[in-house]
């Protein structure tokens, strides 16, 4: 079996879960912020590595896990509305 076909094989949810938030993180903050967050949440070394070096190398996330890990951070302008 290869490595990728073991990654679309995988059905651990919560650790796909970590990863994506991982990689809002790293799109929105940082790559320091991403690694703290996905360690903390258990995800393998290997795969925080792969990740962070290549974040298109990981599995597409489905559409359902797109729209429920989505981070939006708020314009400047709404932020000194609230």
């Amino acid at each position: 079996m290869t490595g990728t076909s073991t990654r679309q094989r995988r059905s651990d949810v919560e650790t796909a879960k970590a990863v994506a938030r991982g990689v809002n993180i790293l799109a929105v903050r940082n790559r320091s912020l991403a690694q703290h967050y996905m360690e903390c949440m258990h995800v393998p070394p290997a795969v925080i590595a792969r990740v962070l070096d290549d974040p298109a190398s990981r599995r597409a996330p489905s559409a359902e896990q797109a729209i429920s890990e989505a981070i939006s951070p708020s314009s400047p302008a709404r932020r000194s509305e609230e």
